[in-house]
């Protein structure tokens, strides 16, 4: 097959995690998968973050770019007047540009900030405030227009003692708010123009000794993962963070196919979901009930094992910490000081092949967190990433192989976090003699580099504790049954009931390819055995979720019918009622083991390629142990 010519930039202005860009740019990839589209990722943030000057425009056109994806950008920075300007068609998410060779995506604002506080008004409020982002920024600018224009509307007065304005954080959210809840005149609401803006303000309002809505309604803007599972359950203005990426890459392709074309600006519609947090006093008890439950019920029936809530503070421990990494898996950025000077010469680009976009019905897997730990490694060692859908997209032309065509680039390694089992014969050819690194992943070549959890280890551990447990019926729940994961985790399962004198049976044994859903039916059907498991090791957090939801729908208790353990340590983790068991994976270790690995193969062609066998660590929490105190980052 023939390299695809097409390749789009996609430049970040903003921190390198963040809840709602993380969706954003798992749009961007999905609808980049589906047109065989590469994508460069500019890792290196921009002049307001970084504290020096970037080079978006040079490092896009020396690595041939057809177009260029921004976000996180307001209109007075000055790198994006660069970008602009640089003659690449240019594609802005959330952020007004309007030129011969600029367009951009955006939600609708300030109609989703009209019914938001329409919806307060309707409630009964009279003192709304106004909690914002950074003044001048265009989503918090045009939500606060939304809300400007909703006061007037329900002829309630707009009071500048209630408008705040904030740097996105929680932390300033929470202190501000604090500050608003000491006026003679309090406010009876609180409209926050992001859902952690939000989870800040609840906690003043918590920590105040009032309730929520009781006291004071709350209504947030995202519609988050977390609002759904917090007490009380947040209102929220749901935007389409993922769709917003997808049709940034469908707006851009037009772009290109037409360039003569007027470029669309494209504005999706919002939607208000309404929950706990803002209900009507006058409704009674029974219909306050049907209508949160209404949303929440419709949100969970595809979502197995996700009915559970978290108070508003575990929720700002695991979903803001600066922009939504939990706290094992926070990322360090080194001072702009501790690295080099910023040379576009000075920057490497690496291939990354991250396989199709994974499943969104539990958001955070394993290789999300790897892949968000591995960039920001990438950008404290000023590493590009070029990202490919699929191998086969790059196989190469009969005139030029795939490394023939990297190095045309200026792609000088390969990185592979997802590789399907039919394709590693093809990729362990077309990368010979060029430097690889793989993540539990076999590849031959005498210039592949090989990272890995100890997997073997870890599922030894998971099954030792489940015996000492009590536990003596223990089923395997794999994914696919060739890949080294799963291979070594059912080793290591098999080794340790041989070594406990424990019965091995294969009716205990089954996949589900990491997916939650085929894991769920695989656990009914061991639960419908005359002797059913007492307990099941799963190869993933996401399987384990599954597994759980089974359980629970066949009217058992877990752990005290059926323990479970999983494997990764997944946000999702902490969540889910009870509190999952896991082996955790350091993925910040990885990541770093990941980096190390590439950059030696680069810099020294002549040594052995390196291998990592990373150490893992049993977390013990409710479903296999007791209470959740046991893991510290609970």
């Amino acid at each position: 097959m023939s390299f695809q010519p097409r390749q789009l930039g996609v430049v970040s202005g903003h921190s390198l995690r963040h809840v709602f860009f993380d969706d954003v740019f798992m749009g961007i990839r999905a609808r980049a998968y589906a047109s065989d589209v590469d994508l460069l990722l500019l890792t290196e943030l921009s002049e307001r973050e970084a504290g020096r000057p970037s080079h978006y425009p040079e490092i896009c056109q020396r690595h041939g770019v057809n177009g260029i994806v921004v976000t996180g950008f307001e209109p007075h920075d000055s790198e994006l007047a660069q970008i602009t300007a640089s003659g690449l068609p240019c594609l802005a998410i959330d952020t007004h540009m309007i030129n011969p060779q600029a367009s951009f995506v955006t939600s609708d604002n300030v109609g989703g900030a009209v019914a938001a506080v329409r919806h307060l008004g309707d409630a009964g409020k009279k003192r709304i405030a106004f909690v914002g982002g950074i003044a001048g920024s265009v989503a918090s600018s045009n939500r606060r227009l939304g809300y400007e224009s909703a006061l007037a509307e329900l002829g309630l007065e707009s009071r500048d003692e209630l408008v705040i304005e904030t740097d996105w954080l929680p932390r300033t959210a929470y202190e501000k708010g604090r500050e608003l809840l000491e006026l003679p005149e309090p406010p009876d609401a609180f409209f926050c123009v992001s859902d952690e803006l939000a989870l800040g303000t609840m906690l003043a309002i918590e920590e105040s000794g009032r309730s929520i809505p009781g006291d004071v309604a709350v209504v947030g803007f995202d519609d988050a993962d977390f609002a759904r599972l917090i007490t009380p359950s947040l209102t929220s203005v749901r935007q389409d963070r993922v769709g917003l990426g997808a049709a940034a890459i469908e707006t851009l392709l037009r772009m290109l196919e037409d360039p003569s074309a007027p470029f669309p600006v494209t504005i999706l519609p919002v939607e208000l979901m309404v929950r706990e947090s803002s209900l009507p006093l006058e409704l009674s008890e029974e219909q306050a009930r049907t209508t949160a439950s209404e949303v929440e019920e419709s949100e969970q029936a595809a979502e197995p094992g996700q009915g559970q809530r978290l108070s508003i503070a575990a929720a700002l421990s695991v979903f803001s910490s600066g922009g939504g990494s939990a706290p094992s898996q926070a990322v360090d950025l080194p001072a702009p000081g501790d690295r080099a000077t910023g040379r576009v010469e000075g920057r490497r680009l690496i291939a990354v092949l991250l396989g199709a976009t994974p499943a969104r019905s539990i958001p955070g897997t394993y290789i999300d967190g790897l892949f968000l730990a591995f960039r920001a490694q990438a950008h404290a060692h000023e590493i590009d990433l070029l990202l490919l859908p699929r191998f086969d997209a790059v196989l190469g032309s009969p005139q030029q192989s795939f490394v023939e065509q990297c190095r045309r680039l200026g792609v000088q390694g390969l990185v592979v976090l997802a590789l399907r089992e039919d394709e590693r014969a093809s990729v362990s050819s077309a990368v010979a003699g060029f430097p690889c690194v793989t993540v539990g992943i076999d590849l031959l070549g005498d210039r592949v580099a090989f990272v890995m959890s100890n997997n073997i280890d870890g599922a030894a551990q998971a099954v030792h504790h489940l015996a000492e447990s009590g536990c003596r019926r223990i089923a395997f729940i794999g994914g696919p049954a060739e890949s080294r994961a799963t291979v070594d985790r059912r080793l290591g399962y098999r080794s340790e009931l041989d070594r406990l004198g424990l019965e091995y049976r294969e009716e205990y044994v089954a996949g589900a390819n990491w997916l939650a859903e085929p894991a769920r039916e695989e656990m009914k059907r061991m639960l419908s055995q005359p002797e059913p498991p007492d307990a099941v090791f799963c190869c993933s957090d996401v399987m384990a979720i599954g597994a759980m939801a089974a359980i629970e729908e066949a009217g058992l208790s877990i752990p005290e019918d059926v323990a479970v353990v999983g494997f990764d340590d997944v946000e999702y983790a902490t969540l889910v009622t009870p509190t999952l068991t896991t082996v955790r994976q350091d993925r910040k270790r990885m990541a770093e083991a990941v980096v190390e690995a590439i950059l030696h193969l680069i810099d020294h062609p002549d040594q052995a390629p390196p291998v990592s066998l990373l150490p893992v660590e049993l977390v013990l929490r409710e479903s296999a142990s007791g209470p959740a105190h046991h893991d510290p980052h609970v």
